[in-house]
């Protein structure tokens, strides 16, 4: 998918395609994934202004729509930044709101999995509209993402091994490197218990539910067989 205005002919059909991507990438999730996928729908049919691409909204509106306090408003705004999905358009300062947009790349790669669970009329259509790759005589810039993505410095005694499994992933899986496995930091080492932490609650568990088989492998290469233990860091 490619960021940029969600009109014109056709925009209907686009319209509800992201919105079932939505739902599709948080129903196949963990239980706050889903709560944050119901969430979202509600601030893209309530208020999304698909002719700007943005999302004007203050946290006390969202607290109102969702039927929750501000506190807890603000908290899953956090956290959908913290996904990707959306992205500060406008800081919110001196009374202003602040504004948003949905980063239907990350979006992509959340749902991409699952397309073929709504179908496979869904998947082939959204394979062609809502991705959209470079003309064929035009200039594609290739980016190597184990290099264009810094890697995370290694924590739990500055252990070399866990940049051979961060470069690992970023060979294997690019785009994942991207968006997921970059956030993932080294823990402690005791009784061949390798602990990986994760930033938040939503990497966690986005990584526990797809990605759990790739970090495992990877960690094994390197490290010999051991148990993972995934947590939130702090």
């Amino acid at each position: 998918m490619q960021p940029g205005r969600v009109t014109g002919p056709g925009s209907g059909v686009h319209k509800y395609d992201i919105l079932t991507a939505v739902a599709i990438a948080g129903l196949h999730g963990s239980t706050t994934q889903q709560v944050s996928a119901l969430r979202l729908i509600s601030l893209i049919t309530a208020r999304y202004n698909w002719q700007r691409n943005e999302l004007s909204i203050g946290q006390a509106e969202m607290a109102r729509l969702w039927g929750v306090n501000e506190r807890t408003a603000k908290r899953e705004v956090k956290r959908l930044l913290a996904m990707g999905l959306l992205d500060v358009k406008r800081a919110g300062v001196r009374g202003r709101v602040a504004s948003y947009r949905l980063n239907l790349d990350v979006l992509e790669s959340l749902s991409r999995p699952v397309w073929g669970a709504v179908g496979p009329d869904f998947a082939d259509r959204v394979e062609k509209t809502l991705t959209k790759p470079a003309a064929a005589d035009s200039k594609v810039l290739k980016v190597d993402f184990s290099q264009a993505v810094r890697l995370p410095e290694p924590v739990g005694g500055d252990d070399p091994r866990w940049q051979i499994v961060m470069r690992e992933l970023a060979d294997q899986q690019p785009e994942a490197f991207a968006n997921w496995y970059h956030r993932l930091t080294l823990g402690s080492l005791a009784d061949g218990v390798v602990e990986i932490r994760a930033p938040n609650g939503f990497v966690l568990d986005y990584v526990a539910t797809h990605l759990a088989g790739p970090v495992t492998a990877a960690v094994e290469r390197t490290f010999g067989t051991c148990r993972i233990n995934l947590v939130k860091s702090g």
